[in-house]
């Protein structure tokens, strides 16, 4: 009865009834919720309700037989809103990465070749106009092209197309470059992630105060599975080993996953379409069966999404590629950040 009308279950044991269906003391999660079959169209498409009940998809006993839980919340599209900046010339970026908020909120934007660009907090979050300071990052080609980056508590970590991981003193961007150094780390695991990480999204963060390191993979069917770099008693060298999985909801699996991130509290995934997934996290990890929240952008102009993070506030910035009409009458993909 309690997750029928919303009360806490420990009323179940005050509603104990010494007969009627089973189970008779109905603690919430034990059986399947027959209290009020036949009788109250709640939740179980009831037949006799009405020859034409809606057909419901949740799968009762799968969650537990009583739980209220939907393939995933949704929200309305929005309008996306652009971040009002000015590039550096000819920067075309291609990653994002929010800054944590110990660095005040700024956003770095790179290209897979290194160059960036830093955007201001004030910018990043949609108080006022401002220009983004260029930088580059040293030594990262010598690694690979950049497939991902975050931003931890004092570098970015730089995912590349070598499967190799490069740390990036974030620091030094703001004086104009920033030497990589690679990070020795295991191959990351299995899901399509090989030496030239196919066309898998991954990302590689900083964890436990940034003493440790994550990798967040998005497979098939719509997994995005975590990653810890950790090594078992008995075991000289450390291995990436599985600590949470998620899912993409029922429909989406074939949406391409172009970039996943996370925050302590957050895990995001960032589809083809602009569509956000995120799921909340506690102590850094998913809870089992988990939903995501869906933050989709209404109908605009056509855009090519690229990547997003998750800013301070709880906002996600996405970045994307626009067309426009240039001078002469030429088309010029030009870059945005949108909130």
């Amino acid at each position: 009865a309690s997750d029928m009308f919303g009360f806490a279950p420990e009323a179940d044991m005050f509603w104990a009834e010494a007969e009627g269906p089973e189970p008779l003391v109905g603690a919430a999660g034990i059986g399947e919720n027959t209290w009020a079959s036949g009788t109250v169209a709640y939740g179980q498409n009831e037949p006799k309700w009405s020859p034409t009940a809606h057909e419901g998809s949740h799968d009762w006993m799968d969650s537990g037989g009583h739980r209220r839980l939907s393939a995933q919340v949704d929200a309305a599209p929005r309008p996306v809103v652009p971040v009002p900046v000015q590039w550096p010339a000819m920067l075309e970026p291609d990653l994002l990465a929010c800054g944590p908020h110990a660095a005040g909120g700024p956003i770095a934007a790179i290209t897979a070749s290194g160059l960036g660009a830093l955007i201001p907090p004030s910018t990043a979050a949609g108080h006022e106009a401002g220009e983004a300071i260029s930088f580059v990052l040293e030594g990262l080609l010598e690694l690979g092209m950049a497939r991902s980056v975050t931003w931890g508590n004092s570098s970015f970590l730089v995912l590349t197309g070598s499967g190799q991981v490069a740390s990036c003193p974030a620091g030094d961007a703001r004086e104009g470059k920033a030497v990589c150094s690679k990070v020795f780390v295991p191959p990351l695991p299995h899901h399509g992630v090989d030496a030239t990480l196919g066309a898998a999204a991954a990302a590689v963060m900083e964890v436990s105060g940034g003493h440790g390191l994550r990798a967040i993979i998005a497979g098939p069917n719509g997994q995005i599975s975590l990653h810890d770099l950790a090594a078992a008693m008995g075991e000289e060298a450390p291995a990436w080993r599985e600590v949470g999985a998620v899912r993409l909801p029922q429909g989406s699996e074939d949406s391409e996953v172009v970039a996943v991130t996370a925050t302590a509290s957050r895990l995001l995934a960032t589809t083809d379409a602009g569509q956000a997934y995120h799921w909340e996290l506690v102590d850094g990890l998913p809870l089992p069966f988990a939903t995501p929240t869906l933050d989709a952008p209404a109908a605009g102009p056509r855009r090519s999404w690229q990547s997003a993070c998750v800013l301070p506030s709880g906002k996600i910035m996405r970045l994307a590629s626009t067309w426009h009409r240039g001078q002469g009458g030429s088309s010029v993909l030009s870059p945005e950040l949108l909130l």
